[in-house]
């Protein structure tokens, strides 16, 4: 045992003072994750805002004008032109001058009068089918706006026609008798979409730095030849990787730390959970992390090769991680896969410690999956050292 731990840091050391000499890596390692996570966090946001709305008024009225007024009071639509012809309007949205239009028939007002429900066309650019979607969503809520508000004059509400499409809008509120749903938002009662965003990139950061920059030092050596002088010594395969991977192991965990405390500072991420728990599965997936860098370093000859097999690896890694975009949103196949994906798991136990509290029942799987592929992938990349 006195003899493993003397050549332990006797390695040790040799590799810190490698990477003390490298200062470029360090302010790569901890300069851009944390500038990555503030961009994600702000960048990334489902939301929609100021869609471009035109407007075709044919009836030219008191009610059709009343009715543009709650449309651009409402904080997602930004009223911009309005037009005589629905021509003009179709090819403003073909210029990609528009987001939608809507079109106002000329008997709106006096459908309204007779207590009969007016139709207005929308007509949505669905080139981004998310947004579209999301912009035919915002309309249902604006039309119930207006109709609740005593716009509609109590009369029908009006009907959004797509195309030849009739949509009809919701009940502005529940008829007698009728149950009255009111949501409750657990966890996140903001609805601060942030939150999501900054945790999935946390992890990922932490991953995906770990299997870059071990493959990038593990073949640093092959490139000066003194990967050869290491197996010559009388250290142990196992000894010398972990000796190699214990500064990198230290500082991913750094970074992971620091990417905590921006998000906490920074979008106000709240951290309701143990930390020991993030501590523990930060570990494991660094170790994870670094195991896949180390394999991909054996089977390269420069960086440069390990850095473009890295770009077959990460993406698919990150993509079914489920960190930016909901796993149960994917077919069913890659659902499945992605139980092969550590990330995955360390996404899950980020989440359940910062967002929800999540019980120790339902992390324990998650952090044993993790602990596993560490594991696995640190014995594997080992015996790939060796065989170099």
């Amino acid at each position: 045992m006195a003899a493993f731990i003397r050549r332990y840091v006797a390695l040790t050391m040799k590799e810190v003072q490698q990477l003390r000499r490298n200062r470029v890596l360090l302010i790569q390692l901890m300069l851009p994750p944390t500038i990555v996570l503030i961009i994600f966090g702000f960048a990334l946001n489902p939301k929609v805002r100021d869609l471009r709305l035109g407007v075709v008024d044919q009836s030219m009225t008191t009610e059709s004008q009343g009715f543009i007024d709650s449309l651009a009071q409402n904080v997602n639509f930004k009223v911009t032109r309005r037009f005589i012809r629905t021509q003009d309007a179709e090819d403003a949205l073909r210029s990609l001058k528009l987001d939608l239009f809507i079109v106002i028939p000329t008997d709106f007002a006096r459908t309204l009068a007779r207590g009969q429900t007016a139709e207005v066309q929308v007509v949505i650019d669905a080139v981004d089918a998310n947004t579209a979607q999301i912009a035919q969503g915002y309309l249902r809520m604006a039309l119930e706006d207006y109709n609740s508000s005593g716009g509609g004059q109590g009369v029908p509400a009006p009907k959004f026609r797509a195309g030849r499409t009739l949509v009809r809008s919701a009940h502005p509120s529940p008829p007698p008798g009728a149950p009255d749903v009111q949501p409750a938002y657990l966890y996140n009662p903001g609805l601060v979409t942030s939150w999501h965003y900054v945790t999935g990139v946390m992890s990922i950061i932490m991953f995906i730095n770990a299997s870059l920059v071990a493959s990038a030092l593990a073949v640093k050596e092959k490139e000066t030849g003194t990967i050869e002088q290491l197996l010559m010594t009388p250290a142990q395969t196992g000894e010398m990787l972990l000796a190699k991977t214990s500064p990198v192991f230290v500082l991913m965990m750094v970074v992971m730390f620091v990417a905590l405390v921006v998000g906490v500072v920074v979008f106000g991420v709240p951290v309701r959970g143990a930390l020991w728990m993030f501590a523990v599965a930060g570990a494991f997936a660094a170790l994870a992390g670094i195991g896949i860098g180390v394999m991909v370093a054996t089977i390269s000859r420069s960086q440069q090769q390990a850095q473009l097999l890295t770009f077959f690896v990460n993406p698919p890694i990150t993509l079914l991680s489920g960190a930016t975009s909901p796993l149960d949103n994917m077919p069913e196949f890659f659902q499945k896969l992605s139980y092969l994906n550590p990330l995955r798991y360390l996404v899950t136990i980020v989440r359940g410690v910062t967002l929800k509290d999540a019980p120790w029942s339902a992390l324990w799987p998650n952090l044993a999956a993790l602990a596993f592929f560490a594991i696995v992938l640190f014995a594997i990349s080992a015996w790939r050292f060796r065989k170099v």
